[in-house]
């Protein structure tokens, strides 16, 4: 895969699960029906929610009212750390601003995602795609902005939950285990990959929520280095040799419902990225 069209990959990526704070109120899924798990009362143990459903209804509601926050965070891939810090107005259609430092190079790239479309900087010029046509991902996948809420709505088991602070503020801190089989389909269609990769891999992804004392996410890890390691093994080769180091992801949020800026780059500057994708 050419760099540049990995560094896309890796954005699209960071955009989606950085996008994952708000929407409309029942954007989470079914954890507030009626069959013992939905709503606050009587599903959770003081304040400690006791399964996922209900956890990512109670967040996905806390954020559809604050509807911003500024986030920043890091990704390691294959032994290479990746950091990032942007802020972000989500709902209908999601404004996301962010700026990743690239490893190796000192490279810094700029990226702003409005709805479907895709600009990004690199060295001065603003390259301008559709999210589909890059392959990146699904236009309605990009425009929920609590899919990582429905991961753990639709894969995740609390395993642990504890009150704690962090960085000085009072938090609940979540353990969850996400069954992989279970988001092989949404996986494939968000990061453009070929749904036979994912075929009989049975990996579980560890995941940590810090939830604030309004049910805000503060902090979110996944570990993705067993699916990562399944997968390679699938495709042989060089693959296998890159997912030794593994993939972790980890995301801080803060101000949430303070105003935000993201705005498309000045049209002068734009030019729209080629058909095939970004350039090497």
């Amino acid at each position: 895969m050419r760099k540049t069209s990995l560094v896309a990959g890796v954005a699209a990526l960071v955009l989606t699960l950085s996008a994952c704070g708000g929407g409309d109120d029942n954007a989470a899924g079914n954890g507030g029906s009626g069959d013992g798990n939905g709503g606050n009362g009587g599903a959770s143990v003081g304040n400690l929610f006791k399964d996922a459903g209900t956890l990512a209804d109670a967040a996905s509601q806390s954020t559809s009212a604050k509807k911003t926050a500024k986030f920043d965070g890091t990704m390691s891939f294959a032994g290479q750390d990746m950091s990032y810090k942007g802020e972000g107005e989500f709902g209908g259609e999601p404004k996301v601003s962010m700026t990743m430092s690239m490893p190796g190079s000192g490279q810094e790239v700029e990226t702003r995602m409005i709805g479907q479309t895709m600009y990004m900087n690199m060295g001065g010029t603003w390259m301008k795609g559709d999210m589909a046509e890059l392959g990146q991902a699904q236009s309605a996948e990009m425009n929920d902005p609590t899919k990582m809420l429905e991961f753990a709505q639709k894969a995740g088991e609390i395993t642990d939950s504890e009150e704690t602070t962090l960085d000085g503020e009072q938090t609940t801190h979540y353990t969850l285990d996400l069954d992989f089989a279970k988001l092989a389909e949404e996986v494939g269609q968000m990061t453009g990959a070929n749904k036979a990769m994912f075929d009989g891999v049975e990996a579980t992804i560890p995941m940590e929520i810090w939830l604030n004392s309004d049910d805000l996410p503060v902090k979110v890890t996944m570990d993705m280095s067993e699916m990562m390691k399944q997968v390679a093994e699938k495709a042989g080769g060089n693959a296998s040799q890159m997912a030794q180091g593994g993939m972790t992801m980890e995301m801080n949020y803060s101000d949430w419902g303070a105003p935000v800026n993201v705005e498309e780059p000045p049209a002068d500057q734009v030019q729209d990225m080629p058909s095939g994708g970004l350039p090497n």
